[in-house]
């Protein structure tokens, strides 16, 4: 990326992909492959240092800004980051009361933690769903049996979704809810352990039984 540069303000970012037009002159994009840094320099072509964008799971981004660096030729973006609520807030108005809906309820942000625990409920349903056929005709023909590997599943399933929905309601930082989607690595790049976000079991082996 680069930056074009006059009196020391950032006028443009350019990717490199097209002609540019420095006061009167157009150039070809072919400068950006065969000119020097202290060439583009010359004419108030920087040098564009990206700035590190907010993980979206866990951050908002906030305003942009730029530092020009004449010397070096360089301009470096700073994106400012907030982290977001872990917890739900409860929102007020502009003195401060709680500020309701259309129906008289107070209006809730969801804090992280709501929002990964649903996450985790739908991907339950979602693992669950294809076998409830089986639930519903044991249920309506008692004659009609359901394979051991089908509850096995459904209930490993429900154990799990439990056990991660727990780890997340136990997190009191957003530090340690980050740390529920950090696998750990063994030397050779296999998983030692996997994050806990992502221990809902597999159905690959009742499989057959879906619907």
């Amino acid at each position: 990326m680069w930056a074009i540069v006059k009196n020391s303000q950032l006028i443009e970012i350019s990717n490199g992909n097209k002609s540019i037009t420095i006061g009167d002159v157009v150039h070809p994009k072919d400068i950006f492959k065969h000119w020097t840094k202290t060439e583009l320099k010359n004419i108030g072509v920087y040098e564009f240092i990206s700035g590190p964008t907010p993980d979206d799971k866990f951050e908002t981004q906030g305003a942009v800004s730029y530092v020009v660096d004449d010397d070096a030729g360089t301009v470096t973006e700073t994106i400012a980051k907030k982290n977001k609520n872990i917890n739900d807030v409860n929102e007020v108005d502009e003195n401060g009361d709680p500020l309701l809906d259309e129906y008289g309820d107070q209006v809730v942000t969801k804090g992280l933690k709501t929002i990964y625990k649903e996450q985790i409920k739908q991907q339950a349903t979602g693992l669950l769903r294809p076998t409830d056929w089986m639930v519903v005709r044991k249920a309506e023909d008692s004659s009609k049996s359901i394979p051991n590997a089908v509850t096995t599943f459904r209930a490993s399933v429900r154990t799990k979704a439990d056990e991660i929905c727990t780890a997340i309601d136990n997190c009191d930082t957003l530090d340690k809810l980050k740390a529920l989607f950090e696998s750990t690595y063994n030397k050779d790049g296999t998983i030692d352990v996997l994050a806990t976000m992502q221990t809902l079991p597999n159905n690959k082996d009742i499989k057959e039984y879906e619907r």
